[in-house]
């Protein structure tokens, strides 16, 4: 298969080749004949016309096709106007000595402005854009367009701008270039300092500028900011603001945290204050319970004597210790055990 691929691309390479060497043989021989048959001058002339025709021949041949390479179109021209016709990438064949190609590439094209243009790896390369913002700062503006032309629309594109480079100079350079300033203006330098800022200002531009390159047919794949610089006193000015900034945010915190803890100390007291009441009203109730408590043992023991007298004189007697008897005088007190008299038997003699 891949003799068969290399046969058909090559085949009008090597057909021109034959022909050539065809044409070549044939002259060579003619004219050899001519020498040893001693003919007239008439003879070689033939001879050389026959050689020319061969050659011309060959050569019409080999500008009678083409070779498109891929990621690019071949736009025919013929008499110095396009005739609308595009070939695709492959081989096609073309009116020899009348046709001619505009190649116009098809692949995502990159156009980047930079400090150091030489330097970079883009298609088309240029210097960074001055801007100014809203409030008068002076930036440099550092970008990446990325398009494309159409195969549809090459002709269209190359009939109206030109071909790719006068696509990029006229199209792409001069409204990138001209919508990055302009937009520019209507931001402060601190919105374009911070990425949010810079995420609004980048889909702007590229909001402005499909709408710019959509009536020639060119296609914007994206558009980078890739830096904005700002000039070094701004910047000072920027790190000395972040700076009292973060002193602010320190005071308050610090503020804060005094404030917290004046509270948290303020809570400890109110639980301690509360702490000692409840440990103070236990206390309280826990007297009232035993006062109410001995009251009522109180109360039930004297109704117990009351109904019970002898008990105390049990009590008295169990209280007792190291006490055999007790006596009591009989006339004025009441013993608190009844004494037995002795009988006239138990009198001592």
């Amino acid at each position: 298969m891949a003799v068969l691929a290399f046969l058909g691309a090559a085949a009008p390479s090597i057909l021109l080749a034959l022909v050539l060497g065809g044409g070549v043989a044939i002259g060579a021989l003619v004219l050899l004949a001519a020498r040893r048959r001693q003919r007239s001058w008439w003879v070689a002339l033939l001879a050389g016309l026959l050689t020319a025709v061969v050659i011309f021949g060959g050569l019409a041949l080999d500008r009678s096709y083409t070779t498109i390479e891929y990621g690019t179109v071949g736009l025919v021209k013929r008499f110095g106007g396009l005739t609308g016709t595009v070939f695709e990438p492959g081989l096609h064949w073309r009116v020899p000595f009348i046709d001619e190609l505009v190649v116009i590439p098809t692949v995502v094209q990159s156009y980047e402005t930079s400090d150091s243009p030489d330097q970079s790896g883009a298609d088309y390369r240029d210097i960074p854009v001055t801007a100014q913002t809203i409030d008068g700062q002076q930036i440099l503006i550092k970008y990446t367009v990325l398009f494309r032309i159409p195969p549809s629309a090459a002709v269209a594109i190359t009939q109206r701008v030109g071909p790719t480079l006068e696509v990029v100079e006229n199209v792409i350079k001069a409204h990138s270039r001209n919508l990055t300033r302009l937009l520019a203006q209507g931001y402060t330098a601190e919105d374009l300092y911070s990425g949010d800022g810079i995420f609004a200002y980048q889909q702007a531009v590229t909001t402005a500028l499909e709408e710019e390159f959509a009536p020639y047919g060119v296609v914007l794949e994206d558009f980078l900011v890739r830096k904005i610089d700002f000039s070094q006193e701004y910047i000072d000015a920027i790190e000395q603001q972040q700076i009292a900034q973060e002193q602010i945010e320190t005071a308050r915190y610090q503020a804060e945290a005094a404030e917290y803890e004046r509270d948290r100390q303020i809570r400890l007291a109110e639980a301690e204050a509360e702490r000692i009441r409840l440990m103070a009203q236990a206390d309280a109730d826990r007297q009232r319970l035993l006062a109410d408590s001995e009251a009522y043992s109180i109360q039930a023991r004297g109704e117990a004597l009351a109904d019970f007298p002898q008990v105390i004189q049990w009590e008295f007697v169990r209280n007792l210790q190291d006490v055999r008897w007790g006596f009591l005088p009989s006339d004025s007190v009441t013993p608190l055990l009844p004494v037995p008299e002795l009988g006239a038997e138990e009198t001592a003699p």
